[in-house]
């Protein structure tokens, strides 16, 4: 490509030709980069895919290993990530609610079952049990003030965990007391008050929501500059492996 063509390009097609190079480079994490431009239309995919709507959003998602069994009885503060938790608000059919843990994979070959297994744990252990252990993380973390800000949304995302103000800032005293608080108010809930939770792999060939679907979707809307852009990428992306081209310029 010439310099006058990159000229001609917007920001987002200069940003994703680069994406789109640098995804055959040995180390290169294509879905951390791209997964914000994934989460711009993420929900509104999820919801046409699975008839739910108003859809909130969680990124990198914390899941306490000791509540998974291949970590045996580890007692740390440790966690493994999910790209997304992804919580449909309720409605009439489902009035608790559906939540998705949704994992993002741009290389087929990124697969693996460990996580999968991890994962498919995950969903059985269900999302009370997932945020209760968001809140014992709290307790020993030294990043205590990120975490605040994840109970904040996982409270926005309208579940049953009623998020205490003046937990902020969190080296005033009274942190533990208040946090002690919305943890017994959680483990009062029952099952029925949380959402069902689902697995769903974004990825570019044969599970749930391949990237020809995902760009087919998010064609239907009003196109507002990037939509085909990104669109097109992802049709590559499902079409050619990373690596499995010949580099060009």
């Amino acid at each position: 490509m010439s310099g006058n063509d990159k000229t001609a390009q917007s920001p987002i097609e200069r940003v994703l030709h680069l994406l789109d190079r640098w995804r055959h480079l040995p180390a290169y994490q294509l879905e951390r980069r791209a997964d914000v431009l994934f989460a711009l239309f993420l929900p509104e995919v999820l919801e046409k895919r699975f008839g739910v709507s108003n859809l909130c959003l969680i990124p990198e998602f914390p899941i306490k290993k000791s509540l998974l069994r291949a970590y045996g009885d580890d007692t740390t503060s440790q966690s493994i990530n999910v790209d997304f938790l992804a919580v449909a608000r309720a409605s009439n059919d489902e009035p608790a609610g559906r939540a998705f843990l949704v994992e993002l994979k741009t290389d087929m070959a990124s697969r693996n079952d460990e996580q999968a297994r991890d994962l498919g744990q995950a969903v059985a252990v269900g999302l009370k049990e997932l945020v209760l252990g968001v809140i014992a993380i709290c307790f020993a973390t030294r990043q205590r003030s990120k975490y605040v800000h994840l109970l904040h949304l996982l409270s926005e995302c309208k579940l049953p965990i009623e998020y205490d103000d003046a937990l902020f800032p969190v080296k005033q005293e009274g942190y533990s007391k208040r946090l002690e608080g919305i943890q017994t108010r959680v483990e009062r809930t029952s099952q029925a008050d949380w959402p069902s939770l689902e697995l769903v792999y974004v990825q570019p060939k044969n599970h749930v929501i391949g990237f020809n679907e995902f760009a087919d979707e998010i064609e239907k809307g009003a196109d507002d500059g990037m939509r085909h852009t990104f669109a097109s990428h992802l049709r590559r992306w499902a079409a050619i492996d990373a690596g499995e081209i010949r580099p060009e310029g």
